[in-house]
């Protein structure tokens, strides 16, 4: 069962319930969420929170082990843990031993808790190794933030295919807009088992936030402009990276009435890499990856964000903050769309020039429709995960196939 950290006396935000929910009926399903990274357990612990306040499901959080430690450090936030974590034998750090050794432990996991299904999220590798798994053992995959689509394969590499290949083994998907709804859609996904939620990014930054959890960090200068920067997009490495950092240097030396920040990305070889690259000469502040509720409150803070990261995409548009995508297309057009964002690509004079317009604008009005929901995600998640259990296997789903137990691999 989900391990929580609630305390009695207090509520929960989502029902109410004072204390401890109600224990489960004797009936009630146990439904897996499998997370490996931080924004993986971010935009499930709404989601398994809601779930937690029915008493016709049993959440069970398994942690991989893709980021060790991370998934516990974006949990903790919202007074959860996973059940279960996962160590991961890496030597060569390949996508190909990571994905073998993701398929591996998720397959004895899956044999011995015997879902009623499966929540994967996004485009990681752990979403893809458990959306198989869980295929391969007939076990209803449900894909949360289903049907991001830059249609190039390259770009983001390799989530774009990743997401792809889950499109055709899910069934159930959680589309966060309606243009997701569309790109599934148009690729032959039956539209009853697509299900617009919005994206549960919003509900984590809004429950954060009205909670006073989101403070900014101490070593913001109050004084100054804030610009934060991340950069991780694996298609970045290299002479794209160089050129980011390039033009955060040139940003911080034409501007000193601005603080630039670049937080960290917990890969080792970036790190070093940031720092190579941004001494402490450069002006630019370079800074250890920050636990959630700080990275919200720098963001909060903030008059621009310059990013790769598509979740960072997500939570600047959410509260309003303009950005600059450091990639030459984005999964995520909502938040260029509704003016917020803009793609830049890595070439250091237009970054720097679209930053310093930004900068000089007056703060952009909220957009009229939040890009990505409107908070209550989860509870439509939940509502369709219900219904999915509830309803006749379609023709043609693995899922028909399982006549009780699990069928062993074949």
């Amino acid at each position: 069962m989900l391990e929580q950290r609630s305390r009695s006396g207090e509520v929960c935000p989502v029902c109410q319930a004072d204390g401890r929910h109600p224990r489960p009926r004797d009936d009630a399903r146990e439904i897996l969420l499998l997370a490996g990274t931080r924004p993986e357990g971010i935009k499930l612990a709404p989601l398994a929170i809601r779930l937690r306040c029915s008493d016709r499901f049993v959440p069970s959080i398994i942690d991989t082990g893709q980021h060790p430690g991370r998934v516990d450090e974006a949990l903790a936030p919202f007074g959860l843990a996973p059940v279960a974590r996962a160590t991961l034998p890496r030597a060569s750090g390949t996508l190909a031993e990571l994905c073998s050794g993701l398929i591996s432990t998720l397959d004895a996991m899956m044999v011995d808790r015997q879902p009623a299904a499966v929540v994967v999220q996004g485009d990681t590798l752990t979403a893809l190794a458990g959306g198989l798994v869980g295929f391969w053992r007939r076990v209803p995959v449900v894909h949360l933030e289903a049907g991001l689509r830059t249609h190039d394969l390259a770009a983001p590499f390799p989530e774009e295919a990743n997401r792809a290949m889950l499109a055709r083994i899910a069934r159930l998907h959680l589309a966060p807009t309606e243009r997701a709804r569309r790109n599934l859609l148009a690729e032959g996904i039956r539209g009853d088992d697509i299900v617009v939620t919005g994206n549960t990014i919003v509900d984590a930054v809004r429950h954060l936030t009205s909670t006073g959890a989101a403070t900014p960090p101490a070593f913001v200068d109050q004084t100054r402009l804030l610009v934060v920067a991340t950069a991780h997009r694996r298609e970045n490495w290299g002479e794209r990276f160089t050129r980011v950092c390039a033009a955060l240097r040139r940003l911080a030396w034409r501007n000193p009435h601005v603080q630039v920040v670049m937080v960290a990305h917990p890969n080792p070889a970036l790190a070093t890499a940031l720092h190579t690259l941004l001494p402490e000469a450069s002006g630019v502040l370079v800074v250890p990856p920050l636990p959630y509720p700080e990275m919200l409150g720098l963001l909060k803070r903030a008059a621009l964000v310059v990013t790769d990261s598509g979740g960072i995409q997500e939570e600047a548009a959410t509260l309003g903050v303009p950005l600059l995508v450091t990639r030459d297309t984005t999964e995520r057009p909502e938040a260029i769309a509704c003016g917020i964002g803009t793609v830049v690509g890595t070439d250091p004079e237009r970054i720097v020039a679209e930053a310093e317009v930004r900068l000089a604008a007056p703060a952009p009005a909220a957009p009229a429709t939040a890009p990505f929901g409107d908070g209550h995600a989860a509870r439509r998640c939940v509502e369709a995960i219900a219904a999915m259990l509830e309803a006749p296997a379609p023709d043609g789903d693995p899922s028909v196939l399982r006549p009780g137990p699990l069928l062993p691999a074949v």
